[in-house]
């Protein structure tokens, strides 16, 4: 699971389907990625996504993924 993903999202107050909508992907995907059942590595497109939804940069996300890893 992605608890950082998790975290930033409920720290922002954003729902899963406002993510999936923030992302342009669905609801249920979104999900799938934050509980690591899809994209095992992170794609570098949808990392510079959520560095602009919770404000952070890239780099962190990077830093947050191998902690998880």
């Amino acid at each position: 699971m992605r608890q950082w993903m998790k975290e930033m999202r409920e720290k922002n107050g954003i729902t899963q389907a406002q993510m999936g909508e923030q992302l342009d992907i669905s609801e249920a995907y979104y999900s799938y990625i934050e509980s690591g059942d899809r994209q095992k590595n992170l794609d570098l497109t949808l990392a510079a996504k959520l560095s602009v939804i919770f404000g952070i940069p890239i780099q962190q996300i990077v830093e947050f993924e191998r902690r998880e890893a």
